[in-house]
């Protein structure tokens, strides 16, 4: 029981803490050169999936003709997935030759929709975009100017989030993010990322390949590490950010980490010859940042009842026991804040992590049994 609660424990320190401070320190004393051209200018195809965005569309059509890129060498492709509020009849509205929507009928899911629309985009180069996010005008050329190197098949931008009511949702979000953006800006000056983020990343065209459609999976996880397969390299770009508002609250962040957890374990099938230690850092990745990441639920689970098991053996163990009890307490406490006063106050670190961990729990069982819907159900702000 003892090595076996090291275990638990020593996985979790892994994936949280050790990892990114190997890829963090390997970035800086081993950085991978990118080059880049200001001067290239691809033509570009913005690619939106869209259902029931009637309080976002207008002003994410303003955005997209708004974006500092020359007017005949860029596109907005949007897909309407059986939008049943008035997404169409502002979509069709909209008379700018470098706006085409595509409004189908019955909602089928993201993915369906992106295999039907991607294929009627004339742009070298695709960027995937979400209904609510606002890009920077400049964001696409910081994005495409990576693409004057051969080995890159992809790149990813920044996506910052925006909580106008300083909710704990946003704070929890916006410092997971920030978190999350270190590592891929690190990985990717290693080598790669493996994966991307659904609301700012941008491939080449030729690298697209049809996306399954018989489970939900995220585009923006699958997508990338098709790439990565291809051979060719995803990065990160930092300067290339767009702006999203962050969900209302806890609640909603955990309904949206949910589908996100099932999507995510339905793609191991799909990735599993990534996942070969043959294949280097790429296997490295995937198994630091995501498997062993995504197990940290159950990690804990089995950390909690070995330590009880073992507390007898000796007093480190009531320390790390003692530890762990505050995490829990500390959530539960956060959760009462919320519920009470609209706010965690100091427990919101516990309160997130929690959180965001039963939902991976929540989305694995979903995954397990096939319950999660194909089409999403998009969180409202």
């Amino acid at each position: 029981m003892a090595v076996l609660f090291r275990v638990c424990v020593g996985l979790i320190l892994y994936t949280y803490m050790l990892y990114p401070l190997l890829v963090v320190a390997w970035a800086r004393l081993f950085p991978r050169h990118t080059q880049t051209d200001e001067s290239i200018l691809p033509s570009v195809s913005m690619v939106i999936a869209a259902y029931n965005e009637e309080t976002v569309i207008e002003q994410k059509l303003k955005n997209c003709l708004t974006i500092d890129y020359p007017a005949d060498r860029i596109e907005s492709v949007f897909g309407s997935d059986g939008s049943t509020d008035r997404t169409n009849k502002i979509l069709s509205a909209c008379g700018d030759a470098r706006v085409r929507s595509f409004l189908y009928r019955e909602r089928e899911g993201k993915l369906n929709v992106l295999n039907k629309i991607v294929p009627q985009t004339r742009g070298d180069i695709l960027v995937f975009s979400d209904a609510n996010t606002i890009y920077r005008p400049d964001a696409v050329r910081k994005l495409v100017r990576h693409f004057a190197d051969p080995t890159v098949g992809g790149v990813c931008g920044q996506l910052r989030l925006v909580a106008p009511d300083d909710n704990a949702s946003g704070k929890g979000e916006g410092l997971y993010w920030r978190y999350e953006n270190v590592l891929k800006m690190a990985e990717g000056a290693i080598y790669t990322v493996i994966g991307a983020n659904g609301a700012i990343y941008a491939i080449r065209r030729e690298h697209f390949r049809a996306l399954p459609v018989e489970t939900v999976i995220m585009d923006d996880f699958l997508i990338p590490l098709r790439i990565v397969e291809q051979r060719r390299r995803m990065i990160y770009e930092p300067e290339a950010v767009a702006t999203e508002n962050a969900s209302p609250d806890i609640r909603g962040e955990f309904t949206r980490k949910v589908r996100i957890a099932a999507a995510n374990f339905n793609a191991i099938p799909h990735i599993l010859g990534l996942l070969n230690p043959s294949r280097g850092f790429v296997a490295l990745v995937l198994w630091s940042h995501k498997i062993v990441r995504w197990s940290v639920p159950f990690l804990a689970m089995g950390a909690l009842v070995t330590n009880l098991l073992v507390l007898r053996s000796g007093w480190i163990y009531v320390v790390t026991l003692g530890l762990q009890l505050l995490v829990y307490v500390g959530a539960i406490l956060g959760y009462l804040g919320d519920c009470l006063f609209g706010r965690p106050g100091p427990f919101m670190p516990f309160y997130y992590l929690v959180t965001m961990n039963l939902a991976m729990v929540l989305g694995f069982w979903r995954s397990l049994v096939h319950t999660q819907e194909i089409a999403w159900e998009r969180v409202q702000h």
